[in-house]
């Protein structure tokens, strides 16, 4: 076991010091607080571009950057200077130019340990490389190893050496990932941490035994903690983060009372970092955006990260995610669509952006869909393509995708689209009525689009049912019994002879309220037939009556008519392996599992198919 141990150790080291090129600071001490310079020096005879820059990131459990920062040649060596947080204790680099990731050091980046003066520091620097290995993947397109088993290894090799690590607040991360392995074992694992860090009695540990006692289900104790540690540091971290939260839960925010609120927050807690005041200027552009005021939306981009993001979320949110539903303000939601587009492509030419195919994929298709409702079909075609040539087009993109092509080329293209998808045995209700629609025109044998109706019917249902035993181990709906907005237990198995939907949602989650009034659309379609929709609360933070206060208040502001039902203990998006909000599950009449999904685009279809 030993020996084992010292090589996985090895393995971190050379993760951290085997480069082929190097990068590393130039003094080689880093300055806290102030723009450090590191050297680069490419691997030999690797031509680097005069337009190259260096991808910097940083992460850490409460923080992270990622930045593009210029290059300056100096010899046959490179620098680059730029400042990150006084937290960061590894930074991930790699070199891209303006068409590609010029330098990735075979896929593992280049690592650079900030904090190393003795073997606590080292030590800790080491875990937080382990810890970055997801962002590195996701923000630099680097393929390191995030396989659970295998990181929780490596993080056990690193406490072999440095035991003491194993005390440490940043060591929380491995307990989480154990978790994720052994739910039961995990949360005692965590509880126990929990009661060390009170035992250190500090701000920092006090915060993070509250922050896992909110998964531990005993909210009093929670309560009660936060409580305590509020009052002792009335000005500490966690009051920030309680205002914040209040802060989020404010109905009907307006320009007015959002920037009460930051001025308040900078007194209180004098913190004017860009940082902590992104989540006020967030909140400016959506009302901003929802007000229609466009050049103030604009004027905010500065203090925002990604705000081609938030542009997309509130284009494809009043889209309406499908073909037929109108969209208020169409050419206004068109014109943010188009800026998210915009800024996108910018941020492309400045340097190569390794999530840019990600990015084009969902904005392209926000603002291809938008497109077409306004009746310009080509354009949206054009759009639609890009996400197609990209390999980005969902099962609901697909059918966007056809009737575009449907509007600007022939019923021979058309068709032979469709045979090329259906041959690659991807198909849907869509798919099949365009065939039927151009074999009855062109007077084609409709025996035969019988025959491949009942062969991709089935061959669908097939590997429908084989992706649901596979995430479930069976289609049979798990039931459960959970109280409603009313106070009445609900129980799913009572609604057996129905079909049933499933929307599991929060209310800090921005896409699930996005999406709510597609779903009341629905909810009203189906109202008086045989059809239920149970809104599942989960994922909250509080005491169960201060979020019933919430969750009753928000419905009932926003005039949802929503069977609300409230997954307290989390039990029922555990047992339904969500992992992500919002979340659909759809359950036909006999309490057979239909479909699991992200999305809410195919639900009318899935179930107007069950009511025939």
């Amino acid at each position: 076991m030993k020996k084992t141990i010292l090589l996985l150790l090895f393995a971190i080291f050379n993760t951290a010091f085997s480069q082929s090129g190097k990068v590393y600071l130039k003094n080689n001490k880093f300055n806290v607080g102030k723009p450090n310079t590191y050297i680069y020096e490419p691997p030999q005879g690797l031509v680097i571009e005069d337009n190259a820059k260096a991808n910097v990131l940083y992460a850490t459990p409460d923080d992270f950057s990622n930045d593009l920062v210029s290059l300056k040649k100096n010899g046959k060596r490179y620098e680059f200077t730029t400042k990150v947080s006084d937290s960061a204790r590894v930074l991930m680099v790699t070199i891209n130019d303006l068409h590609k990731i010029a330098d990735s050091n075979k896929d593992q980046g280049y690592s650079v340990l900030l904090k190393t003066q003795n073997d606590i520091e080292l030590g800790k620097s080491l875990m937080n490389q382990i810890f970055m290995r997801n962002y590195g993947n996701h923000f630099l397109n680097l393929k390191l190893d995030t396989k659970k088993e295998n990181v929780i290894a490596a993080y056990d090799a690193l406490f072999a050496k440095y035991p003491k690590l194993r005390e440490d607040k940043d060591a929380v991360n491995y307990l989480y990932l154990k978790k994720s392995l052994n739910a039961e074992q995990g949360q005692k694992d965590l509880n126990a941490f929990a009661s060390k860090c009170i035992e250190k009695n500090t701000e920092e540990y006090l915060t993070l035994a509250y922050n896992i006692s909110q998964g531990s289900n005993k909210p009093e104790e929670t309560e009660k903690l936060g409580k305590e540690i509020s009052a002792r540091y009335p000005t500490g971290k966690l009051e920030q983060l309680f205002f914040m939260r209040s802060f989020y839960d404010q109905p009907n925010k307006t320009e007015a009372s959002i920037m009460e609120s930051m001025n308040t927050f900078k007194t209180k807690f004098k913190d004017a970092s860009p940082e902590s005041l992104r989540t006020f200027y967030r909140a400016l552009l959506t009302v901003y955006l929802e007000n229609g005021q466009y050049e103030k939306a604009i004027a905010l981009e500065p203090h925002l990260k990604n705000a081609s993001d938030l542009y997309n979320d509130f284009a494809w949110g009043k889209s309406g995610g499908d073909l037929t539903t109108p969209v208020k303000d169409l050419d206004f939601v068109v014109k943010v669509s188009e800026r998210a587009m915009y800024l996108l492509e910018q941020r492309n030419k400045e340097s190569y952006y390794p999530a840019y195919k990600e990015s084009f994929n969902m904005f392209a298709d926000t603002y291809a869909l938008l497109l077409y409702k306004q009746g310009k079909y080509g354009e949206a075609f054009k759009y639609q393509s890009g996400v197609k040539e990209n390999n980005g087009l969902d099962s609901g993109g697909k059918d966007r995708y056809l009737t575009m092509m449907d509007k600007v080329k022939s019923k021979d293209e058309v068709k032979a689209y469709i045979d090329d998808e259906i041959s690659k045995g991807n198909t849907s209700s869509v798919f099949l009525a365009k065939l039927k629609e151009i074999y009855i025109e062109k007077k084609l044998p409709l025996a035969e689009f019988n025959a491949i109706e009942q062969k991709t019917d089935a061959k669908a249902k097939e590997n429908k049912s084989k992706d649901l035993i596979e995430r479930f181990g069976s289609t049979n709906a798990i039931d459960f019994t959970l109280k409603n907005l009313d106070g009445k237990e609900t129980k799913l198995s009572d609604y057996k002879g129905k079909v049933v939907v499933l929307d599991f949602w929060a209310t800090w989650c921005g896409p699930c309220k996005a999406s709510f009034p597609k779903m009341q659309n629905l909810v009203t379609k189906y109202k008086g037939k045989d059809v239920a929709f149970l809104f599942v609360n989960t994922w909250e933070n509080g005491k169960e009556e201060d979020i019933f206060k919430k969750v009753s208040s928000y419905i009932a502001d926003k005039k949802f008519d929503f069977n609300v039902v409230f997954d307290s203990k989390t039990e029922v998006v555990t047992s339904y392996k969500v992992n992500g909000i919002p979340t659909r599950v759809v359950i036909d009449k006999n309490g057979t599992i239909l479909a699991y999904d992200y999305s809410n685009t195919d639900i009318a279809a899935i179930i107007d198919e069950q009511l025939k």
